[in-house]
């Protein structure tokens, strides 16, 4: 997939993979967006488990830098000032400027992680909506003939391409 391949899903633009992932096409036969589902539910619940573990390390790393920056600030105001609150040592980690990037991180792979959850969620219901519209598509067969026949020689059809 080209990194230009760009379309958009509403308001947002995404890459090619992720729209096919969770739109129905009504021109691609069902039974090729049934043999893709599966790929796309494992690929999109993998790139799921990426994301919570980077955002289990950005948590990790965001409470080392804490634990650390609180010692260090600690030790710090207690050689400037001599006796010093808790308020105070809290205070000067939180306006530490690694303190700042380690927290950034974590947000933003706690946002990334809820973002991949999403798209496991619409992969998952376009599941369920594939094999709803195949079980009324093998009901309507069951009871038209015409139908029946066409569905044949579209099958037909794409054996022969």
């Amino acid at each position: 997939m080209a990194v230009d391949d760009i379309r958009t899903l509403h308001d947002m633009d995404v890459d090619a993979y992720l729209y096919d992932s969770v739109t129905i096409d009504p021109v691609v036969d069902l039974d090729d967006q049934f043999r893709g589902i599966s790929a796309a539910v494992a690929y999109w619940n993998a790139r799921y488990a990426d994301a919570i573990e980077a955002n289990l390390k950005a948590e990790l790393e965001h409470k080392r830098t804490n634990a650390q920056l609180y010692m260090q600030h600690r030790e710090d105001l207690e050689l400037d000032k001599g006796k010093v609150t808790e308020g105070m040592v809290k205070a000067a980690v939180e306006q530490d400027q690694l303190y700042l990037e380690t927290k950034i991180e974590s947000i933003e792979t706690e946002a990334h992680k809820v973002r991949m959850r999403g798209v496991c969620e619409a992969v998952s219901s376009k599941k369920d909506m594939l094999q709803s519209l195949g079980a009324k598509l093998r009901a309507e067969m069951s009871g038209d003939p015409v139908l029946r026949a066409q569905i044949a020689d579209a099958a037909f059809q794409r054996t022969q391409d």
